[in-house]
């Protein structure tokens, strides 16, 4: 029996270290636990290699990248890799697609690569970005820092009356504060800050410090910023400066079986792929795959589907860098970002864009989600106002959103049932991956002890070996190879060792039906290599294929029998 996975908290580093260990205590031949190394403050940052041992190496097949925890509050995509590992080791050699999948494929698991982050946000109960350095400045400045102010281990906000202020209580809902029409007077205000204390407060204006913590390590990533007006101060002082991001560009950049890549991020219910900007086109062929696979996430998550571009609050302003930006344009392989969790549907608020619904929205659907936290989470969600002391302002009312856990984050008893379907759409890319095996060898003796030996490789995945076109436009596609091994005792005496194949298409070019205008004729997927031996009768001579991100394969073929 594999130790059972539980929704009854968020794991502490401590407890999901002893979680993964048990997991590969249980299950050494299909999980082995790494360490990638030290995070800035020196907590492992946990690697997962899941693969069936016994019919292959890891490298030697195509292989899937999931990744968690890069964003310090988003603790429920850390749940999704964890429910991915442990249905992956439960399931082998009882369910047909995950057993196919751990004996054909390999999948790599990071389920929290910002442990800093996540430690200090459970512990501290304020929001924290990502990274625990401090930067750019290295001290606090002064001003309106985030805390919890009153010890009850959640930062929410603060409201104090005031004549100038911007909000009133909602007529009907008093918790809610809605904004003062434009030549409104002679009401009760507010002001509203978020839950913390002042640094260097004068007894007047309140300015709002910039988070110590200033570095996003999605942001912390190599890509071209030549096209950008300049680089963004939460990019950190050089791709790869920090250890977590210097930690998964190493582990990846070693790894070139993989073909796709998904990271796990709260909040929006949805599923975002390139391009970035707006004026990018992805390739006709690309796009044809991210329209394919992102169907398949709509109807097993229903989740909104679309692209980076369209999500953005502005969609002429450029973005530059992030994870899509380093794993598709650089590395040229298949990434999404899901972001789980969306209080909005939850609410029955429906139809809504995931970030401009930030900005502007009815005050109705507010109302909406305070009656869904008083019904599902007995108030927690937004929490009602309550008098409290201020060190620095004095009397003021704590309540409001509980962001981190209700944003952030869905409550647990919902984690499960929020993150299973995503599991099911990791194994489905995964088994897109293209595979490379070969497919017959046949020798044939031509001349006493002269033998023709003759090798069919062929990709048996669904996407082409070079898994996208943005990866041949960048020249790091690699190129499949069939080379042949000899005994002592035989010679090559024609052809090369090691035969260069090129690439092998897969059958995601494939349209709906076989009509002459969507049917690639011939075999695009087959390659051949011959070679021409002097052996003794009963040697055996080894052909191995091999493509960087489609695997390996290998036959013995014996002579003269």
């Amino acid at each position: 029996m594999i130790r059972p996975l539980t929704y009854d908290s968020f794991p502490t580093h401590a407890a999901l270290t002893e979680l993964l260990r048990s997991w590969a205590n249980d299950r050494p031949h299909l999980m082995l636990l790494e360490s990638l190394g030290p995070s800035l403050e020196g907590r492992d940052i946990w690697l997962a290699t899941l693969t069936n041992t016994a019919t292959g190496p890891a490298g030697d097949k195509p292989a899937f990248f999931v990744e968690a925890g890069i964003h310090a509050a988003e603790w429920a995509g850390g749940f999704a890799a964890l429910h991915l590992m442990h249905r992956l080791l439960a399931a082998h050699g009882t369910d047909e697609r995950v057993t196919r999948l751990l004996d054909t494929r390999t999948l790599y698991v990071v389920p929290r690569l910002n442990p800093d982050g996540a430690e200090h946000v459970m512990s501290e109960g304020r929001y924290v970005r990502s990274s625990m350095r401090a930067y750019p400045h290295r001290g606090e400045r002064p001003g309106l820092r985030l805390g919890d102010v009153d010890g009850d281990g959640r930062a929410l906000f603060m409201r104090l009356p005031d004549q100038d202020g911007p909000w009133k209580a909602h007529p009907t809902e008093p918790r809610l504060l809605v904004r003062r029409e434009p030549d409104e007077v002679g009401g009760s205000y507010f002001r509203l800050f978020l839950e913390g204390e002042i640094e260097a407060y004068r007894g007047d204006v309140v300015p709002v410090a910039d988070p110590v913590e200033g570095i996003d390590l999605g942001q912390n990533l190599p890509t071209d910023w030549a096209a950008a007006d300049r680089i963004p101060d939460n990019a950190g002082p050089y791709a790869g400066s920090e250890p977590e991001t210097r930690a998964v560009l190493e582990a990846v950049t070693g790894r070139p079986n993989i073909t796709g890549f998904v990271t796990c991020h709260t909040f929006g219910g949805l599923h975002l792929h390139p391009p970035l900007n707006s004026g990018e086109q992805l390739p006709y062929a690309d796009r044809r795959v991210y329209d394919t696979v992102g169907a398949k996430a709509a109807e097993l998550t229903g989740y909104d589907v679309m692209s980076f571009q369209d999500l953005k609050y502005d969609p002429d302003v450029p973005f530059r860098g992030g994870q899509l930006g380093w794993y598709y344009d650089q590395l040229g392989i298949f990434a999404w970002i899901t972001e789980f969790w969306s209080p909005q549907r939850a609410a029955g608020i429906e139809s809504y864009h995931p970030s401009r619904w930030l900005l502007d929205h009815p005050v109705e659907d507010d109302l909406r989600l305070i009656e869904w936290s008083d019904k599902e989470l007995e108030g927690r969600g937004f929490v009602d106002w309550y008098p409290f002391e201020h060190p620095q302002l004095g009397p003021v009312e704590l309540g409001g959103w509980d962001i981190i856990n209700y944003w952030y984050n869905p409550p647990l008893h919902r984690v499960e049932a929020e993150v299973a379907p995503h599991t099911d759409w990791i194994v489905f890319q995964a088994l897109c991956s293209p595979r490379l095996d070969v497919r017959t060898v046949s020798a044939t003796e031509e001349a006493p002890g002269v033998h023709r030996i003759r090798a069919v490789v062929r990709n048996s995945g669904w996407l082409p070996t070079y898994v996208t076109q943005q990866a041949l436009r960048r020249g790091v596609a690699g190129t499949a190879t069939a080379s042949l091994e000899l005994p002592p005792d035989a010679r090559l005496v024609a052809g090369e060792a090691t035969v260069q194949l090129g690439q092998l298409e897969g059958r995601s070019g494939a349209l709906s039906t076989t009509t002459w205008w969507g049917h690639d004729p011939g075999t695009p997927d087959l390659a051949a290599a011959e070679w021409v031996v002097t052996a003794p009768a009963g040697a055996t001579v080894t052909v191995r294929a091999r493509h960087p991100r489609a695997g390996a394969a290998m036959v013995d073929v014996r002579l003269g029998t």
